[in-house]
């Protein structure tokens, strides 16, 4: 019985670290994004634009992909990571 508890515990301990570290890759990718939208705002960009350029620096490592431009008549940044998740941040 106690090896089935430890065995449970250990499944349960392994996917809690595995959230932990997508959440934390997640925040850091938003807040990249988030960074490039505010400097596109005051550089007054109108069009598509790699963060990259905006920022002057590169993103997180979980960032294959990220671009300033225009959506629905405000700018946004669409960040693709890792896995193919999508996101896009708002000034």
């Amino acid at each position: 019985m106690r090896t089935f508890g430890l065995i449970v515990l250990a499944f349960v301990t392994g996917v809690g670290l595995m959230v932990a570290a997508l959440s934390w890759q997640g925040r850091a990718a938003r807040e990249y994004a988030g960074e490039a939208v505010r400097a596109a705002v005051r550089a007054g960009i109108t069009q598509e634009t790699p963060c990259a350029a905006v920022l002057k620096r590169e993103p997180p490592a979980t960032v294959q992909n990220c671009v300033v431009g225009v959506q629905d008549g405000q700018l946004a940044a669409t960040v693709t990571l890792e896995g193919g998740r999508v996101s896009v941040a708002r000034p």
